[in-house]
């Protein structure tokens, strides 16, 4: 039996609820024939080549024959280039970094000056314990005189040592570009030691230690704890200077307890 129907055969069956489901059947009425079907895609890659790509296009153009010479208008204009770098000469200098002639500061210590923890008022008492040395930078640069100078006092007043010499040794800033120390004399702790014999030192603030003591541990963690200085070994404890207390009244406390530890390891 052949399926070849005609218009009519075909509304037929259609009415009688009978579709034909065939591969020759003609598609439905919103698809056109084979008669209608568009242009094959070689064509259509060919009209691409032809006409040259508009600048506002952004997309890439499918692959094609090599074409003589890639057009200029293929590069999109939304892709700005990126700004150049800003020269070494405009860029921020960082704050850590410092110029190359920046003065750095050395440290000398001056001659010892004998305290005087009793007061004019009192009558002197003969020393009756070993001596003690401070090694401390005091901004008014000598005894008796500033609000540091005069915390000074207060502090060993408050440890008793009123009978003991105390020795105050400045320590004194010079700038590295200036050469020798000013013409003042200055001294080792070995020398210090032989001059005064003290048992006991007491560095008070950052630059006495750094000067005195090898290495860059924190502050923090050299306080509360028995040092030796020089080849004579002198016993020394560290804690803050008075101009730091003067800046931070809060670490007063913590101070009294270094200068307690102090008294402790020296016996009293």
């Amino acid at each position: 039996m052949s399926l070849n129907l005609d218009a009519r055969q075909r509304a037929m069956l259609q009415e009688m609820g009978h579709p034909l489901w065939w591969p020759e059947s003609p598609a439905p009425a919103a698809q056109t024939g084979p008669e209608v079907t568009p242009a094959p895609a070689p064509l259509a890659a060919a009209r691409l080549h032809a006409e040259p790509v508009p600048a506002t296009v952004g997309t890439t153009a499918p692959a094609a024959p090599a074409a003589p010479t890639m057009p200029a208008a293929a590069v999109p204009e939304t892709a700005a280039p990126a700004p150049a770098p800003a020269p070494a000469a405009a860029r921020p200098t960082s704050p850590q970094a410092l110029p190359a002639d920046f003065p750095r500061v050395r440290f000398a210590l001056r001659a010892p000056v004998l305290l005087d923890l009793q007061g004019k008022q009192q009558p002197p008492v003969a020393a009756t314990r070993p001596a003690w040395l401070v090694v401390a930078e005091l901004p008014e640069g000598a005894p008796h005189q500033g609000e540091a100078c005069q915390l000074l006092l207060q502090m060993l007043r408050a440890m008793r040592l009123t009978d003991a010499p105390v020795y105050w040794v400045p320590l004194a800033r010079i700038p590295a570009n200036q050469e020798g120390d000013d013409g003042l004399p200055s001294y080792s702790i070995d020398a210090l030691v032989q001059e005064c014999q003290p048992a006991m030192a007491l560095l008070l603030g950052l630059p006495a230690v750094r000067h005195l003591m090898p290495g860059d541990q924190p502050f923090s963690r050299l306080r509360q704890q028995l040092h030796q200085l020089g080849g004579s070994q002198l016993p020394a404890v560290v804690s803050y200077d008075p101009s730091h207390l003067l800046r931070t009244p809060q670490a007063k406390a913590a101070t009294w307890a270094d200068l307690c530890f102090a008294l402790a390891q020296a016996g009293r």
